[in-house]
């Protein structure tokens, strides 16, 4: 790994430039192999904009002919045609629109990356980061298929649509999980808070994404309260804000205040919301007991709004307050 992926994230101009050299070299040595997913999505946004010698308007290498380039360039076709699944004109890539060929080429390389995607999502095929994935994805299947039972979708073309934007949802949130965890060398991010150990594991990313933090890619916005843009909160690098935002939490707290209760509470603007953990064995501290980051979600139910002590709390800022 040359570059963890916050550094990427966080490169001056000058910095990307030389990071493109060093990346650059290693495509064209065939040194690939070892090419963290984060690192091969840096990769594919770069080589479009790498020309031949001879002619400044055909690229050098061809994305759409590399494998290391495969779940990167998927993840793009599924931001690009979700909400245009037939692929109709015009579709637009930010500064122009794609001409027939391009979109005929997407299509084609769509389908077949959505093919080894489904082959992966089958019973038999399963990693750590799969396995939670498809736990999420098979239960919001038999969702829509009671729904589909129950005449919600008027027809079969509709509720198959449903179906292939929860595939297509399922592989965003493997990508997003797979390239954080990859890049973080652990499959968790476990730290001290209130005197006791909290960890941020693949359940704890894939469940908050899943259920509460992908709402245009969910298909299914009646199940769960959706959590509107937190400025505390980077979806994508989800662990490491959940763990600085549970920092400062107790960071902030009275020296009395105990840890008894299985959540916290805290509000952005007008709206609250709750992150539970639960005190378990964990697997990633060899069976000792700590908290499970399990959710974070905006309050709405009555049941929660009860939880909310307004008589003991802690202003961070003129938008974020703690509530104990």
């Amino acid at each position: 790994m040359l570059y963890t992926k916050q550094q990427l994230e966080t490169l001056t101009e000058e910095e990307k430039s030389i990071a493109s050299k060093r990346y650059l070299y290693k495509v064209h040595h065939g040194d690939v192999k070892k090419l963290l997913p984060h690192e091969c999505e840096f990769v594919s946004a770069m080589l479009p904009y790498v020309y031949t010698d001879k002619d400044l308007t055909i690229p050098k290498y061809d994305i759409y002919q590399l494998s290391y380039c495969a779940d990167p360039l998927f993840k793009r076709l599924v931001l690009t045609y979700l909400y245009n699944l037939d692929f109709l004109k015009p579709v637009s890539i930010g500064y122009r629109n794609l001409d027939d060929e391009e979109i005929v080429r997407d299509r084609a390389k769509f389908d077949q990356l959505l093919a080894v995607w489904e082959l992966k999502l089958e019973p038999s095929y399963s990693d750590a980061f799969l396995h939670e994935v498809k736990i999420e994805y098979y239960r919001k299947i038999k969702i829509l298929e009671d729904q589909f039972q129950n005449g919600m979708f008027g027809g079969r073309r509709l509720h198959e649509r449903e179906i292939l934007k929860q595939k297509l949802s399922a592989f965003y949130i493997y990508s997003v999980t797979r390239s954080f965890f990859r890049s973080h060398k652990s499959n968790y991010v476990a730290f001290q808070a209130a005197g006791s150990t909290f960890s941020v594991n693949i359940y704890s990313y894939v469940h908050i994404a899943s259920r509460h933090y992908i709402p245009d890619l969910n298909g299914i916005g009646s199940e769960r309260s959706f959590n509107s843009e937190l400025i505390c909160i980077n979806p994508f690098n989800l662990p490491y804000t959940v763990r600085d935002l549970i920092v400062d939490y107790f960071d902030k707290a009275l020296v009395s205040y105990l840890l008894n209760q299985e959540y916290m509470i805290f509000s952005q603007d007008t709206d609250f919301y709750i992150i539970w953990w639960k005190h378990k064995r964990l697997t990633e501290l060899n069976f000792q007991m700590g908290y499970e980051i399990r959710t974070l979600y905006k309050i709405e139910a009555k049941r929660d709004k009860d939880k909310i002590n307004h008589n003991n709390f802690y202003q961070v800022d003129d938008r974020i307050t703690y509530f104990y």
